[in-house]
């Protein structure tokens, strides 16, 4: 079967060697975009470490990339298919170029313009460290083995699953599970329900009374669908144990997707990654241990319904619910403006 011939790798050609690289970069709508030079043009990369590798896209073609069989790849709702994989010209990252990098070609249902491609974990898992900081807008590369070992911060292992990297956490006393750290989610966590239901089960009276709601619905999107229906739980946390650092008052819901930590945990901190020794380095913008987060809960969900925008989750306890607001509902005006399609929800206002 040709997807079974081709083969992860992360066995990529420096442009140099024994070096520490500072590159601009921007973070808005609660994601990270790298600038990158392929053949001489400039594009914006969204990086993604849920991502195994870099992803271009089927309506935004790169010239003299080199056909590298197929690969059965995965979203993250646990949907997988069977894409083509290309290796990509020379990319360049600020003044470090790598040569060999292996993408895979999806396509996008709803065009967006603000992004040309993705970069992924292979970045970290080809023995590069990485910091992440969108308070000073930078990401640092390097490939000196002992660069950020004198950095201050919060350590946690972390392991790889697919060629991405898995923490763990503890929402619940002493419950712990693996969570996917994912920048390519806006979220700053969000919990498997039956990962939720064994917690339930091992400290129900600790549990019960960080429940918020529950509701029937859906809202989390993959590359390849929807998430299906079930149960959602509103949970407000009062302890989110990472490693060894917290968060407080952390309000969340349960997916029928993995469990993961998404890009907004960088709102509060930055993450310096350690391939060597499989760790990840929180370096918490306030200096303590311990944050408060105090986030809004997610009143409502917007989803993709064959190209229609349909309300998928409705938090009962919400304005949009008291309003009238239900799933199922189909959005055709926002704001008295008229809306035709999922791509012109989004182009109106981005999830």
């Amino acid at each position: 079967m040709q997807a079974q011939l081709a083969q992860y790798t992360h066995d990529f050609e420096r442009s140099k060697q024994q070096f520490a690289d500072t590159i601009e970069i921007e973070y808005m709508r609660e994601q990270v975009y790298v600038p990158v030079t392929i053949n001489g043009q400039k594009y914006r990369f969204l990086l993604d470490t849920g991502s195994g590798q870099s992803v271009i896209y089927d309506n935004r073609p790169i010239d003299h990339c080199e056909p590298a069989g197929s690969i059965i790849a995965h979203d993250a709702i646990g949907r997988t298919d069977t894409v083509q994989m290309v290796k990509l010209p020379p990319i360049t990252f600020g003044t470090l170029t790598l040569s060999g990098c292996q993408a895979t070609v999806q396509h996008r249902p709803v065009a967006r313009s603000y992004f040309d491609g993705i970069i992924g974990f292979d970045l970290v898992n080809s023995s590069l460290q990485m910091t992440i900081d969108v308070k000073n807008r930078q990401l640092i590369l390097s490939d000196l083995k002992d660069f950020f070992d004198q950095e201050e911060g919060y350590e946690t292992k972390y392991r790889l699953n697919y060629h991405v990297p898995y923490l763990k956490v503890s929402p619940f006393g002493d419950y712990a599970e693996e969570v996917l750290f994912d920048t390519g989610s806006r979220k700053l966590y969000s919990m498997n329900k039956q990962r939720f239901d064994q917690g339930e089960q091992k400290a129900k009276t600790s549990v019960l009374s960080q429940i918020e709601g529950r509701s029937m619905g859906r809202h989390a999107i993959g590359h390849y669908g929807v998430e299906p229906r079930g149960e959602v739980v509103f949970l407000s946390l009062q302890n989110l144990i990472i490693g060894q650092f917290s968060l407080g008052d952390l309000h969340v819901i349960t997916t029928q997707g993995g469990s993961h930590l998404g890009a907004k945990l960088l709102e509060l901190g930055a993450v310096v990654f350690n391939p060597r020794r499989k760790r990840m380095r929180f370096q918490p913008y306030s200096g303590k241990r311990h944050t408060v987060v105090s986030n809004p809960q997610l009143e409502k969900a917007i989803i993709n319904d064959n190209g229609r925008p349909m309300v998928g989750l409705v938090w009962e306890q919400s304005d949009a619910y008291q309003a009238g607001l239900r799933e199922g509902d189909i959005i055709l005006q926002a704001e008295n403006h008229p809306i035709r399609s999922f791509a012109e929800y989004l182009a109106f206002r981005p999830l």
